[in-house]
């Protein structure tokens, strides 16, 4: 019998956590396709681990039965962006130990990278691998795994003493880096090996399809330690990135999200803009995405100030462009955001996210803000907080600030103290909350596109009364970010045809106030198999 043909019960369970942004996320997935399409190893959703079932109507392949018992391999994938991050990757690799006790715990992602002795030191992690060789994370876990195997044959395996030194060197070389930059002010970057390397990648236990088109930064903000994590700016190559579109598309995934550290600064010195003459850019490449696309919709993960334009504008009227912008501001203080070390002005971003506004008033705007950066008073935390107002900001990612070790604000002075901090937090959250209800408002009567990711039906004998039919309720994301919950007779779902992982329009009915949730009602679904009614609806 071979290695494919292993009986399902004898295959190792494998499951990662991911912390942090959606490029982990993409990494994630491409990391579980490659361990469900080796047949040796049962990869679990998070579903699975939570309730045991598989995953019907859902893109992803699901572990079944099998699932119900914990991950035998349990991959951590972390985050380092705050030491809130941190807390959080050392209570995931806790959890799953405490979850299996005998399960492997393998740590991968950006924490891994900068911190490696860190996680190291902590018992039952069997194997650190940072993000320059977290490509090769599938080959590295199955290397160690066909070992232990080796080693437990009687009379075939090496002596106790051996494993134990072999088992206790087994972590990949260290990393190489680039030099220091910026005087030395900041910690090494490393070089990534084959960062795009994740074969093709499908979305893994949800809807959307997450794709990276590039990774590194080579901007030097002084709170941000990502570039000692992801190296420097690198981009996809653009038959690449179109090749997967078409896969992608072609299997009828609803939406394609881009991700990369900072995606404006995609480049592809290999292929000519017929516009401008010069290598192509990232407008160049969304024209060229929206043009493959014939059913699917994009969405951008997170766009620089500088990067939006009305170039940008003009493209987001594209109807498979998502009516989505995330422009993280950090700060609304001038004086701020200098000591940040970022490259616009409060004035900047505001006249830039008007400009966009001007061409396209229906979009989500969304944005980080960092509370309680070294030095901030009152009056800038307030000059925050009306930017955010004057902008229209539908969502606001509060941050709490946090030094981080070889970024020079860690050594800044007048850091901000954990009170002052929690109360402009709450502060932020209720702006947050009042944006995103009057950007809400304003959509109440429209009909918007969303990918259904709930759907539930409850039988007739669980609801009240005489029922004669069940409910089938769900919500589903629209293309400008907001949640729909909807409910409807099973016969109207079945006549319908709707699906968890498909696209429908509904029309948008009712807002709470109290919880800002919408509700909507069914018009119709989108035909995945007729993409051109598709390209008409949209």
């Amino acid at each position: 019998m071979s290695a494919s043909e292993t009986p399902t019960t004898s295959k190792l369970k494998v499951s990662i956590q991911t912390l942090g942004c959606r490029l982990n996320q993409y990494e994630a997935d491409g990391i579980m396709n490659r361990f469900e399409a080796s047949g040796r190893y049962v990869a679990l959703t998070q579903n699975d681990l939570a309730t045991g079932q598989t995953n019907p109507g859902g893109l992803a392949k699901s572990g079944g039965e099998e699932s119900r018992a914990a991950a035998d391999i349990a991959i951590i994938n972390t985050c380092t962006v705050t030491d809130q991050a941190d807390s959080r990757n050392r209570n995931a690799i806790k959890a799953a130990l405490k979850k299996n006790p005998n399960c492997r715990v393998i740590v991968t992602g950006c924490f891994a990278q900068t911190d490696p002795e860190k996680l190291r030191e902590i018992p039952g992690v069997k194997l650190v691998v940072g993000n320059d060789r977290k490509p090769a994370l599938f080959e590295l876990i199955d290397e160690l795994i066909q070992n232990e195997e080796a080693d437990q044959k009687p009379g075939e395996g090496r002596s106790q003493e051996q494993v134990a030194e072999h088992q206790a060197s087994y972590h990949p070389e260290p990393a190489r880096f680039r030099d220091h930059a910026i005087n030395g002010q900041y910690g090494l970057r490393p070089v990534l090996e084959n960062p795009f390397g994740y074969g093709d990648v499908v979305p893994f236990g949800h809807t959307r399809a997450y794709m990276k088109i590039q990774d590194g930064c080579d901007r030097r903000c002084t709170y941000c330690k990502i570039p000692m994590a992801r190296g420097r700016g690198i981009s996809r190559s653009l038959t690449d990135i179109l090749e997967h579109v078409r896969r992608l598309d072609d299997a009828g995934v609803p939406e394609i999200v881009l991700t990369g550290v900072n995606l404006g600064w995609y480049r592809d010195a290999n292929t000519i803009d017929s516009a401008s003459g010069k290598s192509l850019r990232f407008a160049g490449l969304i024209e060229k995405i929206l043009e493959t696309l014939s059913y699917g919709r994009l969405r951008l993960s997170s766009i620089e100030p500088c990067d939006v334009d009305e170039a940008l504008g003009e493209l987001s009227l594209h109807p498979r462009f998502c009516d989505f912008v995330h422009v993280p501001l950090q700060s609304g203080s001038a004086k701020i955001l200098k000591a940040m070390r970022r490259t616009y002005s409060p004035f900047s971003f505001l006249k830039r996210m008007e400009k966009i506004r001007s061409v396209n008033p229906q979009l989500f705007c969304g944005t980080d803000v960092i509370v309680g950066f070294p030095g901030e008073s009152e009056a800038d935390f307030a000059d925050s907080l009306q930017l955010c107002a004057d902008t229209g900001m539908a969502n606001i990612h509060g941050f709490r600030y946090s030094p981080r070790s070889g970024t020079p604000a860690a050594n800044f002075a007048d850091h901000i103290s954990h009170g002052v901090v929690r109360e402009r937090m709450n502060r932020l959250i209720q702006a947050k909350e009042a944006g995103h209800r009057q950007y809400a408002a304003t959509q109440l009567g429209q009909v918007r596109e969303g990918v259904v990711e709930k759907l539930t039906v409850t039988p007739p004998s669980d609801l009240p009364g005489a029922a004669s039919e069940g409910i089938v309720a769900g919500e589903a994301l629209s293309d400008n970010y907001l949640r729909i919950g909807f409910a409807m007779p099973e016969s109207l779902a079945k006549s319908a045809g709707i699906q968890k992982g498909g696209l429908a329009r509904f029309a948008l009915r009712d807002l709470d106030q109290a919880s800002g949730a919408l509700s909507g009602e069914l018009v119709d679904v989108v035909d995945a198999t007729d993409k051109t009614a598709a390209a008409v609806h949209a």
